[in-house]
Formats: C-alpha cells, sequence, structure tokens
C-alpha cells in the first residue's frame, strides 16, 4: 500500500485496513488516520483504562508504542516498496493525558537515505500540550 492508498484511509480507524499494515500493535492501539502525505501522518487515539498506569496517565510505554507504530507505518508506505526496521529511538515523557482523553501523534520524515531513515514525533493532549516527543532511526532492508 503506498501513501495515495493510505491516504483514502484518513478520518478512519487503521484497523479498517486490514492486511500488512496492521499488526496487533497497531489493531490494539486503534489509531485513528487523521492526515497522511509522503512526509508526515497524523493520527488520533483514544486513552483507554488498560493503556494506563495506576494514577489513570497514559502510560510510558505506551507513547512509546504509539510513537514507533506510527513512524513505522509512516517509514514503510512511501510507495517505493521499501521496508524499514526501527534501529533506535529517543523519546522524552513531558506531559500527560488522562484515561478518556484523545492523544494526537505526529510522524515526520527529516531524512530518508538508502540505508538509514531519520525520523521525529510527538504526542499532543487534548488542551495541545506535548506530552511526548522521540526521534528515531530506521534500517532500510533490502528486499531484492
Amino acid at each position: 500500500m503506498d501513501i495515495r492508498e493510505l491516504k483514502t484511509f484518513e478520518s478512519k480507524y487503521l484497523s479498517s485496513i486490514g492486511g500488512r499494515i496492521i499488526n496487533p500493535v497497531t489493531a490494539w492501539l486503534n489509531p485513528k488516520l487523521i492526515f497522511v502525505d509522503d512526509k508526515s501522518m497524523e493520527c488520533e487515539f483514544e486513552v483507554r483504562p488498560e493503556m494506563a498506569d495506576p494514577l489513570g496517565i497514559l502510560h510510558g510505554s505506551i507513547r512509546a508504542a504509539m510513537l514507533c507504530d506510527i513512524l513505522g507505518i509512516l517509514a514503510n508506505h512511501p510507495g517505493d516498496k521499501v521496508s524499514a526496521i526501527t534501529t533506535g529511538m529517543n523519546i522524552d515523557f513531558i506531559g500527560k493525558a488522562y484515561v478518556g482523553e484523545k492523544v494526537t501523534v505526529i510522524a515526520e520524515i527529516i531524512n530518508k537515505g538508502s540505508s538509514l531513515v531519520y525520523m521525529s514525533g510527538k504526542i499532543l493532549n487534548e488542551k495541545k500540550q506535548i506530552i511526548a516527543k522521540g526521534s528515531t532511526r530506521l534500517f532500510v532492508l533490502n528486499n531484492n
């Protein structure tokens, strides 16, 4: 699936796509695609009770999964049959979101080379405050 095809799912939950793009983690997180182009992607997530720590705050590991998932989907669907895997990720947990809130993940491709893709992402709460930000690099696999 290339970005043009993925774009037809804007305003829909990615779980409705099925196939290769949806792995069990994506299905469980259940992101709603807001926007996508060849350099960026925005998705919305509902913070559910099973995603929270004992204080009802979105758990850091779930924030990491949200970032990793959306960054990976964007990196792997450019339309040029490229596959890439995460080799490292740095995340800062800055603020909080609570159960029942919606959070927005924004992913961007910073640089795409023949062997590495550099990306950044952030998560915003309903007040548009950054609650996490991160960067990642992905290794481009040879699909020959």
